[in-house]
């Protein structure tokens, strides 16, 4: 029980305490939380393919913010073959502690840096060493300026002796809408459970969800916001965010 409540109240803090931005996996608009390990077992793979990560950097404050991806560690690695996109910047080595790109990239409140940031594994296919990479992103309020709110890592973790079932797989789930009078709808390619946090971290509701279209009635909750967890059979879990009204 101290250890389900342990990871609700992370999964909260992760959440909520990102007031100036949030991350997303560009391939799922899976919501990415602070120290999450994305475990991939290719390296050297095509563009398109799952081992070049892709991201997005949403502002979700008031303010224009200024954002940089700093590397805080490496494992393994020299820092080559690798390359790391933000904000139009494309760089085909990354060195530890240091920030990208040299100046930090403007996002202005309530937009979304998205088009051509990725970090990609470009070590040759079948590279049989293990390593690691961590991101920092942290946001900034000028171009020189001071840290404000709290960042969020990522570990890129590659590891070629990984199963299949210990790959992230993306789930394929659609929510809608996000500002919710009375019925939500999920689509998905799996059974899934489906649990809602209030702001308090309370989960206040439980559902489960077949494949295909299921509607959900969220009439009897109180108009707020609420983060919704998504976990299918296997495990794997995303989540979203809704606002009833």
């Amino acid at each position: 029980m101290k250890q389900k409540l342990l990871l609700t109240a992370l999964l909260f803090a992760s959440y909520f305490s990102y007031a100036q931005f949030e991350v997303r996996d560009k391939s799922t608009d899976a919501l990415i939380t602070n120290n999450q390990t994305l475990n991939f077992n290719e390296s050297g793979c095509a563009y398109s393919e799952p081992c070049n990560w892709g991201f997005e950097v949403t502002n979700t404050s008031s303010s224009d913010i200024y954002m940089r991806i700093f590397i805080d560690d490496m494992t393994n690695t020299d820092g080559s073959q690798v390359q790391l996109c933000f904000a139009g910047t494309c760089l085909n080595s990354v060195a530890l502690n240091n920030g990208y790109p040299a100046n930090a990239a403007l996002i202005a409140s309530g937009a979304t840096s998205s088009a051509g940031n990725y970090f990609w594994n470009q070590h040759p296919a079948g590279t049989a060493t293990a390593m690691s990479w961590t991101l920092r992103f942290q946001a900034f309020d000028g171009v020189g300026g001071n840290e404000i709110g709290t960042p969020l890592s990522v570990i890129y973790n590659y590891d070629p002796n990984l199963s299949t079932d210990d790959v992230q797989k993306p789930l394929d789930v659609n929510v809608f809408p996000s500002v919710v009078t009375n019925t939500l709808n999920i689509v998905s390619k799996d059974q899934l459970q489906v649990e809602f946090f209030n702001l308090l971290g309370q989960n206040v509701k439980q559902v489960k969800v077949d494949t295909n279209t299921s509607i959900i009635d969220v009439s009897n909750l109180s108009a707020q916001p609420y983060i919704l967890r998504l976990t299918n059979l296997n495990g794997a879990s995303i989540t979203k965010k809704i606002v009833v009204k």
